[in-house]
């Protein structure tokens, strides 16, 4: 049997799908990319941005916004301490970036017109109903930057930790993107509703939406100029984006609670009273904790804004319990979510793994470099970059994400439709890139500002309820919150019973 000689020019053949193969192997075992505790914002993440990715971009914002505010030394809002070194801090409270943030009562003043240089100085907050609002013994609130205007999740429900002791309050912010965006394209409450009105004709707005590309989507100036609502996106470091923030606080119990593991913050919050048969907002100061937070952004590869949600990690261990304000349908049928005794939210909600794989990379890094810092008692409970249609939900675990404490009721934890049926999986409440999603979770839900109200995914710029801020929620106490839950059931009876 004769040998053959072997071919040179196979043999250099394998040697090159060799070098390619282990060139492409190396690649995908790339280190990860570390998350970087900075006061810099990240700009964005790739269009196809993995779990890990979008995960890093999240905690470095969180860090970004977290970072201790240089307003106290140069007056300045929106604008971190660069010169502050977070590994050095003793822990204490300080004055934070997101705290300097433009409060949802400065963005829509009560009389309806912007004009304010918010860049600098004090907050300024004002109320449709000032004749009642902080008169009795009033507060001074343009001293405190954490006004908890809000009482419950957007209408759906109200939250109470330790079962019945202490309601969740709520308070939503911008950057001052946002806020110049609007003042320089619509200053008036008139020209804005002009803008929202053009949503109005469902079919011709859906089909401008579907003819943007996600560059035009980003087309700020254009699309404004055109009467249409485009808000900013991040494009590199001078120019971040159109943020927005919610946070959740509640009062602290020192026998149950340990205040070392969070963030405490001085509040207003406000409480009713009667005056003459006239009802009457008045201010109160208080140490309460911040337990939640949502950071939404405007970025150029992501217009349908990338959203991350963190929960302070006691919290889901508080016997947390919803009050439910409102009913929502299930296949035509009306499921009454009103039940003051259920305890905790109806699913329970699973960090994914990869998160949760991640919040211990970055919690160690963080004790590493100060053990005394409050971050490490706060954790990256989803975030969403994408949108994805109900029918692959499965191919991302955040498709639902829901914060414990911001989102807590059935309405909002299994949300993926529209507001009148938050179920309903033939609804497209997304439009990106031409194609449209019925997407869950968070985005999902803000996708009806973008796709019905037409204030691209923000319900702070509708005109809806609380646009401007007509008088603060009040502070309720369990028994409050279940009366008022149930008001129209008991107008209902007094209307009864004044017939007979």
């Amino acid at each position: 049997m004769t040998l053959k000689k072997p071919n040179p020019k196979f043999e250099i053949t394998l040697v090159v799908i060799f070098i390619i193969v282990l060139l492409m192997s190396c690649k995908k075992k790339t280190t990860p990319v570390e998350v970087n505790i900075s006061y810099n914002l990240p700009v964005d993440v790739p269009i196809n941005a993995t779990q890990e990715e979008l995960a890093n971009f999240a905690w470095e914002e969180f860090f970004a916004l977290n970072w201790k505010s240089s307003w106290e030394k140069d007056g300045l809002r929106t604008k971190p301490d660069t010169s502050w070194d977070y590994q050095t801090d003793n822990g204490e409270n300080f004055l934070s970036v997101w705290e300097t943030y433009i409060h949802r009562a400065e963005l829509r003043p009560a009389n309806g017109t912007r004009t304010k240089d918010l860049s600098s100085g004090k907050p300024y907050y004002t109320f449709v109903d000032f004749e009642k609002v902080n008169t009795i013994n009033p507060v001074n609130l343009d001293n405190y930057w954490n006004v908890l205007d809000e009482d419950n999740e957007i209408g759906s429900a109200y939250v109470f930790a330790h079962k019945n002791q202490f309601e969740v309050l709520y308070a939503a912010k911008t950057n001052l993107v946002e806020y110049n965006y609007l003042k320089d394209y619509f200053p008036t409450d008139t020209d804005l509703y002009k803008a929202i009105d053009k949503s109005n004709d469902s079919t011709s707005f859906r089909n401008r939406l579907k003819g943007l590309s996600l560059k035009e989507m980003c087309n700020s100036d254009l699309n404004s100029k055109d009467g249409y609502v485009c808000l900013p996106c991040s494009e590199d470091n001078q120019n971040e984006g159109a943020i927005e923030i919610k946070l959740a606080f509640r009062e602290l119990d020192p026998t149950k609670d340990d205040a070392s593991r969070y963030m405490v913050k001085e509040v207003v919050y406000f409480r009713d009273s009667i005056v003459d048969k006239q009802k009457y907002s008045n201010a109160f100061t208080k140490q309460f904790a911040l337990i939640g937070m949502h950071i939404i952004r405007k970025t150029k590869n992501h217009p349908t804004f990338i959203f991350a949600s963190w929960e302070q990690v006691d919290e889901r261990n508080k016997d947390t319990q919803t009050i439910g304000i409102d009913a929502v349908t299930v296949n035509n049928k009306e499921y009454t979510d009103v039940d003051p005794h259920r305890l905790n939210p109806v699913i329970e909600r699973v960090i994914p793994e990869t998160l949760q794989t991640i919040n211990s990379k970055v919690h160690k890094k963080i004790i590493k470099n100060n053990n005394q810092s409050k971050w490490q008692y706060y954790q990256l409970i989803g975030v969403q970059g994408k949108p994805i249609d109900y029918k692959d939900r499965n191919s991302d675990n955040n498709y639902f994400m829901a914060n414990f404490v911001i989102e807590s009721d059935l309405k909002l934890t299994n949300f993926h439709g529209s507001f009148g049926d938050p179920f309903d999986t033939k609804v497209q409440n997304i439009i990106s890139d031409g194609k449209e999603f019925n997407m869950g979770g968070c985005m999902g839900c803000h996708g009806q500002a973008q796709s019905t109200f037409g204030t691209d995914f923000s319900f702070l710029l509708d005109s809806g309820a609380g646009k401007p801020v007509v008088r603060p929620d009040p502070y309720q106490t369990f028994e409050e919150a279940i009366t008022a839950a149930q008001k129209d059931e008991i107008e209902e009876i007094i209307k009864e019973l004044k017939k007979q």
